[in-house]
């Protein structure tokens, strides 16, 4: 299974929707995505992952799902950056990844993006993946293409759970560009189980075959 995930285009976070720069970014990466094969798209329920998917559904002629789980939530986004006053505490193991991690930097919000994280799990045990500690079960095979058009952070944390760090590492050294697209590949082992990798990280490649620049900083 092939899974992209995507951060939405350039915001208006004021009127929950995607700047006039944005729907360029938006049509870039439909005019992109065109020819890669896609099975099912989902978006967050925000405006601005609507607005940023609609395109591409419209250059396939399909239409998308919404994850409610896949939204940006300012309660665990907020302070999201580490300074040299903050510091965190955490386990890493082989199976495990890394986990219970401290983070005292935001008290409780790591219990926060856990449950989204919980929720995202699910989404992909649905997909045939379980997981189980650092890893997922192979429950049923996918050979799927499947996008989510989601946010920035809720992007980078879920990217990190994958690949088994902590949001709270992956935060402050990881910025998703708008509309970048991130590929990870559940690979089909005999084993009967997979670690998922990453193939593509931030990928602005249709911002520069569109003559754009790319939007740093936001």
């Amino acid at each position: 299974m092939l899974l992209y995930i995507i951060r939405h285009a350039d915001p208006d976070y004021g009127n929950d929707t995607i700047t006039e720069f944005g729907w360029k970014e938006a049509r870039a990466l439909a005019d992109w995505l065109k020819d890669i094969p896609l099975d099912r798209i989902y978006t967050s329920p925000a405006g601005r992952a609507i607005d940023t998917a609609k395109p591409t559904l419209e250059i396939k002629g399909m239409t998308s799902e919404i994850l409610p789980w896949a939204e940006e939530s300012g309660d665990y986004m907020a302070a999201n950056d580490m300074s040299p006053e903050t510091d965190c505490e955490f386990t890493f193991s082989v199976r495990e990844g890394v986990h219970d991690f401290k983070d005292f930097r935001g008290p409780g919000r790591m219990e926060r993006i856990n449950a989204a994280m919980t929720q995202a799990d699910q989404f992909l045990e649905s997909c045939g993946y379980r997981r189980h500690g650092l890893f997922y079960d192979i429950v049923n095979p996918s050979e799927e293409s499947i996008a989510v058009f989601c946010h920035g952070g809720f992007g980078t944390a879920w990217i990190g759970h994958l690949l088994g760090f902590s949001a709270g590492l992956m935060w402050p050294g990881i910025t998703l560009n708008t509309s970048a697209v991130t590929t990870i590949v559940f690979f089909n082992d005999e084993q009967g189980y997979v670690r998922p990798k990453l193939r593509r990280l931030n990928e602005v490649a249709h911002i520069y075959k569109a003559g754009l620049k790319v939007n740093l900083g936001v």
